[in-house]
Parts: C-alpha cells; structure tokens; sequence
C-alpha cells in the first residue's frame, strides 16, 4: 500500500521518538509528560524538514541516504555542540559523547528516512549546473563567512542587551574573543557546505531552496534542539538562544543560497 506524505512524516516522527526515548533512558534523564511533549514536537520538526528533503531532492538510494546524514549531523548536532562546549556549556567527555550519540542517531535515522520515502529504487533526475571559477567559489566562501559572524556578532549583541540575565548564566563561561571568533571560521563553512549540497540537490526554484535552507538552519541548528528541556540550561536561557539562533539561522540560511545560488543548463 502506497503511504500519504502525512503517513510517512508520521512514521518518521514515531522513529526519531523511539531513538530519543532510548537516548533519554539510556543517559539517565529525568523525565516526565512535559518532557515527552516537547520532545515529540521536536521531532515533529525534524520529521518535516528531512522528509520534504527527501521528498524533493533530486538524488535517490545511496547518495541521499548519505546527503541526508551528512547534513543532519552536521547541522543538527555537530555545529551546535561545537557552540555548547566553546561556551563551557558541555565539557568535553559531555561534547564528545554528544557527538558519537548525534553520529550513530543519523547514521540510523538517514536510511530509514529514505526508506520510509520509498526513494532506495527510484531514477535520478540528472542536473548539470553551469561551471563556476575557483575564484568564485573562494570570494563566496569568504563573504558567506563574514557574513555569518556579522549574524553571530549581532544577534549575540542584542540579546546580551535586551536579556541581561544571561549574564548570570554565562559568567565565567564566555571564553576569550579570539577563541568565540575562531570558533566561528569552522561553523560557518559547515554551514555553506551544507548550503551548497541543499541547493545542488532539492528540486525546486530559488526562492523556495533560500526558505527551506533558512528553516534547516533555524530549526535544526537550534530550535528542534533547545525546546527540549535539558540539565544543562534553565528554561529562559534555552528560550533566548532559540530565538535568537532561530531569527539569525534563519536569515544567514536564506542569504546565503542566493550568494550561493548556480543556473542550470538543463534546468528541472
């Protein structure tokens, strides 16, 4: 029987909920209704960005399921944890440990999501994108950088100013300038690499790669995360940060696909 697109993002909701409640019992978490509700919801958001990707992109079998895990780990757990543990959020056995269980949950959740989406077996639609220099992709990469400190910087600004409790929270974690910017030169190509595989892959026009792309980063890279309540932030620090990191994600995701953006010589 052929599944809705409904039915498989809610089989693939029941999938990443298992895996979250076997992590949840497995650390040792407290847990409660309100935890579970949150998680669920979390899920809900995740399920719906992969599944649309998968749905749309223009790959099949073992080059999406592949696609599909680097982007998701990458976004939805690397980059972020990379964050929590420059701000002594997470400590390093608490990083590292993160980091392997966000690796083997992708590498789980990418193949069942493909198959769930019945796209092991399908044709690939064949795209050839025009040839852009090495100067181009370097002087894009360099801008697609500066812009997302500007992002960073901004946004870190304004909620240090309009939230001043987290001043309370952070003091003695804000690490030096220098490492919090460095940091950054890492996270941002990350971020671009993962923009330049969405808008080479997902069928669909500019203006809808630039919203999808603004939601992966938005979401993944930090609401579905941090409306899950954790031991590590108090509920108002988490709430900031997912407005914050949401509003600038989004925005920095959205900019930089048209940076990125390529023509097509045979377009879809």
């Amino acid at each position: 029987m052929k599944l809705s697109f409904t039915s498989k993002i809610a089989l693939g909701v029941i999938s990443l909920f298992i895996l979250d409640l076997f992590n949840i019992f497995f650390s040792g978490m407290d847990s409660n209704l309100n935890m579970f509700i949150f998680v669920l919801i979390s899920n809900l958001l995740t399920a719906l960005l992969l599944g649309y990707y998968i749905h749309r992109s223009t790959l099949t079998g073992k080059r999406l399921m592949i696609t599909l895990f680097f982007i998701y780990f990458l976004i939805g757990h690397f980059n972020i944890l990379i964050e929590a543990y420059v701000f002594n959020v997470t400590d390093r056995v608490q990083t590292l440990s993160q980091i392997i269980q966000g690796f083997v949950h992708s590498l789980i959740i990418a193949p069942l999501f493909v198959t769930i989406f019945g796209k092991w077996k399908l044709e690939e639609k064949q795209i050839i994108f025009e040839k852009r220099s090495v100067w181009s992709w370097v002087w894009r990469t360099l801008v697609g950088t500066i812009l997302y400190l500007f992002f960073y910087l901004l946004a870190g600004f304004i909620l240090q100013a309009v939230y001043p409790e987290l001043h309370e929270f952070y003091a003695g974690k804000i690490p030096p300038f220098d490492v919090m910017i460095s940091t950054q030169f890492i996270r941002a190509p990350i971020f671009i690499l993962v923009t330049v595989i969405i808008i080479r892959t997902l069928d669909q026009n500019n203006l809808s790669k630039a919203i999808y792309t603004g939601l992966f980063f938005a979401i993944l890279g930090g609401i579905a995360p941090l409306i899950i309540p954790n031991e590590l932030m108090p509920e108002y620090i988490r709430y900031a940060h997912l407005i914050e990191v949401g509003f600038s994600n989004f925005l920095f995701g959205f900019i930089l696909t048209y940076l990125f953006k390529q023509n097509l010589i045979n377009p879809i």
